[in-house]
């Protein structure tokens, strides 16, 4: 659906970004924002909490989203899952009407105004980290590198947060505030997201688990 037909379908249009905390949910206009609402709590209870207070005072309600824009990452696997069953649930509810966008979190960082860099990063797994790369406002490459390669390699890189902290010193001017009030509403969201009938978080590279192999304690 293009852009002008999610901004006049007469429905709300609702985003929901559990990426990094504080949580963020927001009511987009073509190019700003109605509201934004932020929680620093955990998903599960941040996102219903945001919900009423982004609701309140408002003579709509959940009910009246037609729209959802989901982040899919990357950050907290759990908060990312609690989001998008959240944002399921609301297609569920809405009998298969709600149209659901989903974005990466790396490409609304790109288009932050503050970001100045041909590059940003953000954590991956542990020692490793994402490069995007591309244009400001559209869906970028992104590529995995191990932690020191990436940042020897794009050293005039911006950075997001991460949950864990690097092995290398990042200047704090080097780090983005990631914050969608920054953006300007769905003229950028429509840029750098993607339809989806089923949203899930970004994971580019299945977890491995380690097999499990019996063992039998020698006996003293």
């Amino acid at each position: 659906m293009p852009m002008s037909q999610v901004a006049d379908s007469g429905k709300l249009t609702l985003v929901v970004d559990a990426s990094s905390s504080p949580i963020q949910l927001g009511i987009p206009t073509s190019n700003g924002w109605e509201k934004i609402v932020t929680d620093p709590g955990q998903a599960m209870e941040g996102i219903f909490r945001g919900i009423q207070q982004l609701f309140e005072g408002r003579s709509d309600s959940l009910n009246s989203v037609g729209c959802v824009y989901y982040c899919c990452g990357p950050g907290s696997t759990l908060g990312l899952r609690l989001a998008a069953a959240f944002v399921k649930t609301l297609k569920w509810e809405s009998e298969g009407k709600t149209t659901i966008y989903q974005y990466n979190a790396l490409d609304l960082a790109a288009a932050l105004p503050q970001n100045t860099a041909q590059f940003i990063q953000a954590p991956f797994r542990m020692g490793r980290r994402f490069v995007r790369t591309g244009p400001t406002k559209s869906i970028g490459k992104k590529e995995i590198f191990e932690e020191n390669q990436a940042i020897e390699q794009y050293p005039d890189s911006f950075h997001l947060r991460g949950p864990r902290a690097i092995s290398a010193e990042v200047p704090e001017e080097k780090i983005l505030n990631y914050e969608l009030a920054q953006i300007e509403g769905l003229d950028v969201l429509h840029l750098i997201s993607e339809p989806t009938d089923v949203p899930a978080p970004y994971n580019p590279e299945p977890t491995v688990f380690k097999r499990w192999e019996p063992s039998i304690s020698a006996k003293l």
